[in-house]
């Protein structure tokens, strides 16, 4: 397919800005992308107090997963609260959330990091559902690209397109998706893209939907762009349970591996996490070897979640009493 030549040849542009020991992934050298969800600017969607109903990550948590080995950070954010219209309505003007983002973007470049924009809106805004509803697929490529118009020249940025959506059919998704692409490359922005499908975008249930046949459909005319997938290990792949199904880390990413090196496609996996118990830390340790080892598919992932307000979350890798937590051990040997 003519993508998958473009992607070959285009690949991770990104990547390449920002070390010279990286290359396309088409050379079999590229940097393995590993990094962690640093969580919190998306909390409270309803209520918008910065530092007191959400909060962003700060440099000193960068500079603690860096100095682990980690150099990729999706941080989640809402949509309206980094842009809001001007009076007229004619623009999208930057808020204190945009002047956040853009700090840590910046400083993140001062430490060879590289931020993960992630809409965490699990496919709505504030218009309606994206995809079916024409107000809300028109804000979704309308935030992308005024994003992309401020960000095309900041090298440490990569863009995901949405997280989980899943009330929209995959062709309702795709038409949306597609958009936003093309709005982000109208805009200058030549950065990698992570694009998921619908349905909770989850990688275990990607070829038994119609995520495998629709989602071949995404077209970038940068040729630069990997699907963002998701996987949990618990019973039902929701991630709400500490009791990780035995078999499930080296089991539940085996399809969709197929479907993409059949099409000649990459993908990155954006959420997993685990609980630290034995079980969790198996199956854990099982997941991110599967990818290490079908790198010609994988590209990298972020562990789901750091942040400083998690508190006694069963997957957080926040540092508690200045101590790592028992998965952090996992993830820095897979590497």
């Amino acid at each position: 397919m003519k993508r998958s030549r473009l992607f070959g040849r285009a690949v991770l542009a990104i990547v390449a800005c920002l070390s010279t020991s990286a290359a396309s992934l088409g050379s079999g050298s590229a940097e393995w992308m590993t990094g962690v969800n640093l969580s919190g600017a998306e909390l409270n969607p309803k209520k918008n107090r910065i530092n007191f109903d959400y909060v962003y990550p700060t440099m000193s948590e960068i500079d603690y997963f860096r100095h682990k080995g980690f150099r990729y950070f999706r941080i989640p954010v809402l949509m309206d609260r980094l842009l809001r219209p001007d009076e007229a309505h004619s623009h999208l003007q930057p808020t204190d959330d945009w002047k956040a983002l853009l700090a840590l973007i910046r400083g993140a470049a001062r430490v060879d990091a590289v931020i993960i924009i992630d809409f965490h809106q699990f496919g709505r805004t504030q218009s309606g559902l994206i995809g079916r509803d024409h107000a809300a697929t028109k804000e979704l490529a309308s935030s992308w690209s005024e994003i992309a118009k401020r960000l095309k020249d900041q090298p440490n940025v990569i863009f995901n397109l949405m997280n989980e959506p899943h009330e929209q059919s995959a062709s309702e998704w795709l038409q949306a998706a597609n958009a936003a692409i093309v709005a982000i490359r109208e805009a200058g922005a030549r950065q990698l893209l992570l694009v998921p499908g619908s349905y909770w975008t989850g990688a275990h249930s990607w070829t038994t939907s119609d995520n495998a046949r629709v989602m071949k459909g995404v077209v970038d005319p940068a040729g630069n762009f990997a699907y963002d997938v998701h996987q949990y290990l618990d019973a039902d792949s929701s991630g709400t349970s500490p009791n990780s199904v035995p078999g499930s880390g080296s089991e539940r990413l085996k399809a969709f591996t197929q479907w993409a090196r059949q099409n000649k496609v990459h993908g990155f996996l954006g959420e997993f996490g685990f609980a630290p118990n034995e079980t969790g830390l198996r199956e854990g340790a099982a997941l991110v070897k599967y990818m290490s080892e079908n790198r010609d598919v994988w590209i990298g992932w972020t562990y789901w979640a750091a942040g400083p307000w998690w508190g006694d979350y069963m997957f957080s890798i926040e540092p508690r009493d200045g101590k790592d937590r028992p998965q952090l051990g996992i993830l820095t040997s897979a590497k």
